[in-house]
């Protein structure tokens, strides 16, 4: 598990101590197209999730911001070492978006319950790794303000 942990860009330059810590708490899962793996809006599932292999869509519907019909919009798309669902890892709050695996694959699903004491007890790994979650947000953010700024003008 630590050598899967190793692969993502999070836990880069991550003492083996740690991820050994982490590896306790999370699991491997095979995903298939179009399973869909985490749903906007939930308040109940706080996981971190990393992309082994494979490519993981995440979407918004417009149900939640129109009265017509219903449909996905995609607004990003994982591939492997990255992750999704930090947002509501570190902050318990509801998914801003959902999740489906575009391709078969591999996804690491780390307990977000616990990666998140974990932080609260080693504050120096916390840091690290919450500086690398939020530099992956900064891009995503980045990206999310150049599409925004393509579609108003």
């Amino acid at each position: 598990m630590v050598d899967l942990l190793k692969q993502a860009d999070i836990f880069k330059d991550c003492e083996e101590t740690l991820l050994k810590q982490i590896s306790a708490f999370t699991s491997v899962e095979n995903i298939l197209p179009g399973q869909i793996l985490l749903k906007e809006d939930d308040e109940t599932d706080y996981d971190l999730f990393i992309v082994i292999s494979g490519r993981v869509q995440i979407f918004v519907s417009s149900k939640f911001f129109a009265d017509d019909k219903e449909e996905n919009k995609t607004i990003y798309t994982i591939n492997p070492g990255d992750n999704f669902g930090e947002m509501s890892c570190i902050i318990k709050k509801r998914r801003s978006a959902s999740a489906k695996a575009i391709t078969e694959g591999e996804i690491l699903r780390i307990d977000g319950n616990k990666l998140t004491t974990l932080f609260e007890n080693n504050n120096a790994a916390g840091y690290k790794i919450l500086k690398r979650l939020y530099a992956s947000l900064y891009e995503r953010i980045q990206n999310s303000n150049f599409m925004l700024r393509n579609y108003l003008i």
